[in-house]
């Protein structure tokens, strides 16, 4: 009884091991692409300019063959340029982009990858997006991989153990190359003071062997209303267009 007891566990772990690989989601952007994992979109951009200075970037991680770090004045594992280009934001700092009926807030990632043949392309591994009322500063790790396992207040949102893949085709740190974009639904009860950090860790599905990765907020757009929504409207002015000639026949024939 023990024994197959024991079978039946064994059945039911590696089925869910199974399951958790067949769920795992690789969005390969290529240089020019987009995708959606776990409710947000990634897509590739090519905004100029945005040099550091123009881009304003609130964290950037740097480190080779694999980087880690979220955005803190205290600096942590691989973030570069404290506090100027690394620093805390809040939530009153997020911008909303709206997006096919639904807001989201937008983040940019500037790649900088070299674009010699096979280096050009980098994962992402891991993104977490936390709020909290207060200063965070955590430098937990796994033992045995070293990736951060601590927290850093209320989790908003997680890419999980998807990975996102970017072929980066523009030259240095001139150009946006990703945009991410996270419903605002995931942040409900945020207060505007609380603080946001984004966890990012790049490099372990396909290494980081360049420059900076910085990233910065995306100024809110207005949002663009879709062509079916313009019908109605076109409809209108030819209805009030045909009724206006009509008229004008009507009249130029009592008149004669």
């Amino acid at each position: 009884m023990i024994k197959r007891n024991f079978t039946a566990a064994l059945v039911a772990a590696g089925m869910f091991a199974l399951t958790s690989v067949a769920q795992a989601t690789v969005v390969n952007l290529g240089s020019s692409g987009s995708g959606t994992v776990n409710g947000a979109i990634f897509q590739t951009n090519n905004d100029h300019p945005t040099g550091t200075g123009v881009y304003n970037p609130f964290l950037t991680v740097q480190n080779n063959p694999w980087e880690q770090g979220y955005n803190s004045s205290t600096g942590n594992f691989d973030t570069k340029r404290e506090p100027q280009w690394n620093h805390e934001i809040k939530f009153s700092d997020l911008q909303t982009t709206t997006i096919n009926g639904i807001a989201y807030f937008g983040f940019s990632v500037d790649i900088n990858e070299p674009n010699g043949a096979n280096q050009a392309t980098i994962s992402l591994d891991a993104l977490r997006i936390y709020t909290s009322s207060s200063l965070q500063s955590s430098t937990s790790t796994d033992p045995n991989s070293g990736f951060f396992n601590g927290s850093l207040g209320t989790l908003r949102y997680d890419l999980g153990a998807n990975q996102v893949v970017y072929n980066d085709q523009n030259t240095g740190s001139g150009g946006g190359d990703i945009n991410i974009y996270v419903p605002v639904t995931a942040f409900a009860g945020t207060n505007a003071n609380d603080y946001v950090y984004m966890y990012q860790r790049w490099g372990n599905t396909d290494a980081s062997q360049g420059g900076f990765e910085e990233t910065a907020l995306i100024h809110g757009l207005a949002p663009v209303p879709e062509m079916s929504s313009f019908f109605p409207i076109v409809g209108l002015l030819v209805a009030v267009g045909s009724t206006s000639i009509l008229r004008r026949r009507r009249m130029s024939k009592v008149n004669s």
